[in-house]
Formats: structure tokens, C-alpha cells, sequence
């Protein structure tokens, strides 16, 4: 059977999204193909420049209309998704039939190297790089739209074959979007699932209803990447006098070091506990806690290192 989003935006603002249809989008589909059929979601970024976060959804147009130059052997041809999902959390609706999204990969349900023809793809606006720069809005939204998007077109699979997949789970071809998420793909599908389980709603002004106001905002998570830490004998070359956890991530990337394994473990799990702190009412977060966390975490690799 062959699927097409044309009830979806309803759908979505009715449990609460805010949508915009744009122009042609409902005719729109690679080839003028429709869907095979829904049977899930897959989790992109859009890998956008942060010059460009003066708008909502920088990457619209080449989301709508393909990659590159026609003729070329970098073209790929538009649509790139079916749904562009704006910094404000706004769900961008480019496509309806197949788009070029998924390339190269195999799922289970999917055949292999077919994912265009049964994922629905969701390009989030984000640069993709550390330090991560996804909106408090976003991580607000997202599950609600992945939950929805799952009530609507996913209710004729078995619960475990309703697929929320992030792309580097999925691709054959070394992708790794959408990074940076707080908890990986499992946060964003637990999230998703305690929205599907009786979470609060939207409102319709893009709140959520019954929370407080302890998700984090931009100014929170700027002020944990921004808090001074002790040098602490970070390593020779690490510029004299305290620093902020920026200061350190720009330091590793501007000497070409990869921030090993154990730190990067310890930085996840850190993300993980932020976000279960977000949605959790009455709890405060320490942040001189957390800045201190990552700085030993940070501290202990770059000893590490110099002892090998």
C-alpha cells in the first residue's frame, strides 16, 4: 500500500504543534513517488553553519530542493525529509511522498538500502558539533512530534517495529546524526514513549501544560558551558588562568585531540542526567556541580594522557 502525509499537519496541531505547510508541499516526492508505508521515523541534523541561526529554518530551502549543483556528481535532488523541525520547535512540512534522506542502511521491517520508501525524515536544525547547540524548545518538542507522528501513521505495526531511529542507527555509510542529543536516541525515545504513555500535552502556544519551569533554557545550558573552572594542570600548551568548559572543547579541537572514550562516556551520561533533571518538577539543578564533573572528567583524560 502506498502512504502520503496529506492528514498529518492536522494531526499534529491538534495534539498541540505548531505547523507550517509550505508551498507545493502536499504534490511534493522525489520522482513523484508516494510512500510504500509508514513505519517510522528517522532522526536527522541539518549540520547547519551557527552563523546561520538567525532564522528558525535556515536549511528550508535546500531541504525542499536538493543538495549541490544539478549535473553534478554532489546533486542530490530534493525533497531532503518530509519534515524540516525549526530552532523554535516549529514542524516545517516539505514533502509528502518519498525524499532522499535515508540513504544506504538497513532497519528492522525495512529492506535493505529502502529506507526513503518507509521512514519518515526529520531534519532538525542544529549544527551538529560541540559544543551542542540544540534549543530548549527543541528538546521540548521533539518528543511530542516523534509521539504524534507515531499515534498517526504507526498504530497498524507491533509496538516494537513502531521505529524511532536517529540516522547513525540506521546508515551503513558511518553517519552520525542527530549528535549531541541529551541521552542519545535511547533519551529521545524514552521521551517519546512517556509522551505516548500519558506525558503532558502542548499547549497551544507551544507550552507544555502542567510543567513548571524547570526545562532548560538557552541561558541555562550557556551558563553550564560558560562556568569557570580551575586550570588544574589540564596539560602543557592549555592556556594559564581559569577557563570555561568552552574554552577547554576549543582548546582539544584546536590541537586536533579527540576527547578519548571515558570522557566522552562520562559527558553522555552528565547529558543524560541534565535531561532527566529537566523534566523532573521541584528539583534544583546544580550547576557548580555539574561545570565541576565535566572539568575532573576533562582533567583526569588530559592526565591520562601525559603518562602514557
Amino acid at each position: 500500500m502506498t502512504k502520503n502525509l496529506d492528514t498529518l499537519p492536522a494531526f499534529l496541531r491538534k495534539k498541540g504543534l505548531t505547523v507550517v505547510e509550505t508551498p507545493d508541499w502536499i504534490t511534493r516526492g522525489y520522482a513523484d513517488q508516494d510512500l510504500q508505508d509508514i513505519r517510522g521515523v528517522l532522526w536527522h541534523h541539518t549540520a547547519t553553519h551557527r552563523s546561520r541561526f538567525n532564522q528558525d529554518a535556515p536549511t528550508l530551502s535546500m531541504c525542499t530542493h536538493g543538495r549541490g549543483t544539478p549535473g553534478t556528481a554532489e546533486y542530490l535532488p530534493g525533497p531532503l525529509c518530509q519534515i524540516v523541525f525549526g530552532r523554535n520547535g516549529t514542524v516545517y512540512m516539505v514533502a509528502t511522498g518519498v525524499a532522499n534522506h535515508a540513504g544506504k542502511g538497513s532497519a528492522p521491517g525495512i529492506p535493505k538500502d529502502a529506507g526513503n520508501h518507509y521512514l519518515i525524515g526529520i531534519e532538525m536544525e542544529s549544527s551538529g558539533i560541540a559544543p551542542w547547540d540544540w534549543t530548549a524548545d527543541q528538546l521540548r518538542v521533539a518528543p511530542h512530534l516523534g509521539a504524534a507522528i507515531e499515534e498517526w501513521g504507526m498504530q497498524h505495526l507491533a509496538p516494537e517495529m513502531r521505529l524511532q531511529l536517529g540516522h547513525m542507527e540506521y546508515s551503513s555509510q558511518g553517519k552520525i546524526d542527530p549528535a549531541g542529543w541529551p541521552g542519545g536516541m535511547d533519551g529521545l525515545r524514552a521521551s517519546i514513549n512517556a509522551v505516548l504513555n500519558g506525558g503532558a500535552a502542548l499547549g497551544s502556544a507551544g507550552t507544555t501544560e502542567g510543567d513548571d519551569d524547570m526545562a532548560l533554557t538557552d541561558d541555562d545550558i550557556n551558563r553550564i558551558f560558560n562556568k569557570k573552572i580551575a586550570r588544574a594542570g589540564v596539560g602543557p600548551g592549555v592556556p594559564e588562568g581559569d577557563l570555561t568548559l568552552g574554552d577547554v572543547v576549543a582548546w582539544y579541537d584546536a590541537n586536533n585531540h579527540a576527547i578519548s572514550s571515558a570522557v566522552l562516556a562520562k559527558v553522555t551520561a552528565l547529558e543524560g542526567v541534565v535531561s532527566q533533571l529537566a523534566v523532573k518538577q521541584g528539583v534544583t539543578i546544580d550547576y557548580d556541580a555539574i561545570a565541576a564533573s565535566v572539568a575532573k572528567a576533562v582533567n583526569d583524560d588530559a592526565a591520562a594522557r601525559m603518562q602514557k
